[in-house]
């Protein structure tokens, strides 16, 4: 029997947050011959940290400050009283409201050198995009990355070895797309087969769309057109999708069936078998064709990587193919 875990009840960001402040904190050189591999730990962790943002760490750590949830940042661990780190956490929430952009202001504010303040999104379950991240100069610390840093641990506190574990679990949920029947498949193998799609079509974008049940993860390529009617490729899960927008609302059903008939039309010349959705929609952004079944390649009912990515690719290349019209 398993033994139970910590973190599979403390889930939360503040837990998480918790942790980060307490894993920090043995890096104080007043602790290192407290616990040396727990002291190591750490400081291994604050030099990944810096080697985010191509920094070198101080080449003696005098003093740590970590302090949680000041002024909302979530954790700021100040190394020296000159290097501020200022980390942004999250689980599987991600950053909204102009949030990175002011609390990078809130460190600025207090006299720190921009040049030493070290922003860093601490992100342990996955994200479909970190574009906006990356322009307000903050730099992704994913789960791969602290997994790295915690596999590298040799003690035995008890604290860590939970945390390690409940973080492989997460992985190991992401991978599980390999394994698991299509049928079969969860959030997490999901979010594990888009993230496959990112890395093998070099492109695309993956997150959750609302609807009028509780939604979907859906993963979409770049839309391409017109100002005033865009076309792109999704997949709603198991619906391969043609789509498009349309700015003006008396347009929409006279391009809805014109872009229907220049993409069907051009689908047989690009190995595509695509067909009318099962009722067409008259919104903003409309379905004009979808693929005809299963568009996952499969083997005994387990994904066929290789033969679903050329399928996606065949259905990439008929919409980069599109001509541009109104």
């Amino acid at each position: 029997m398993n033994q139970p875990n910590l973190f599979t009840y403390a889930t939360s960001e503040l837990s998480q947050d918790a942790f980060i402040c307490w894993l920090l904190s043995w890096a104080s050189p007043k602790l290192k011959d407290s616990d040396k591999d727990l002291h190591e730990c750490s400081t291994n962790f604050i030099r990944s940290l810096f080697d985010k943002h191509k920094k070198c760490i101080p080449s003696k750590i005098e003093q740590v400050e970590v302090r949680k949830q000041d002024n909302n940042i979530d954790v700021l661990c100040i190394i020296n009283n000159t290097y501020p780190i200022l980390i942004e956490d999250k689980t599987g929430t991600k950053n909204h409201s102009g949030q990175l952009a002011r609390y990078l202001e809130v460190v600025k504010d207090r006299g720190f050198d921009e040049k030493n303040i070290i922003p860093i999104y601490f992100k342990t379950e996955d994200q479909g995009s970190y574009k906006d991240v990356l322009k307000n100069k903050y730099q992704p610390f994913l789960r791969a990355d602290f997994l790295n840093i915690l596999n590298g641990y040799k003690g035995v506190n008890a604290i860590l070895l939970d945390y390690r574990s409940y973080l492989q679990s997460i992985s190991d949920k992401v991978e599980n797309y390999k394994y698991t029947k299509i049928s079969k498949w969860d959030r997490y193998a999901w979010m594990g087969f888009y993230l496959e799609l990112q890395k093998r079509l070099g492109d695309g974008k993956w997150g959750h769309i609302p609807n009028q049940t509780d939604g979907f993860l859906g993963f979409w390529l770049p839309y391409k057109g017109t100002d005033n009617c865009t076309q792109s490729l999704q997949l709603e899960q198991d619906k391969l999708c043609f789509k498009i927008w349309v700015k003006n609302k008396d347009e929409r059903r006279l391009l809805r069936s014109k872009w229907h008939k220049i993409i069907k039309s051009q689908a047989q010349d690009n190995g595509l078998d695509l067909v009318k959705p099962s009722r067409f929609g008259n919104g903003e952004y409309m379905t004009v064709c979808v693929f005809n079944g299963e568009y996952r390649e499969t083997d005994n009912g387990m994904i066929d990587i290789e033969q679903t990515v050329a399928r996606l690719r065949k259905a990439e290349k008929l919409l980069k193919s599109l001509p541009e019209i109104a």
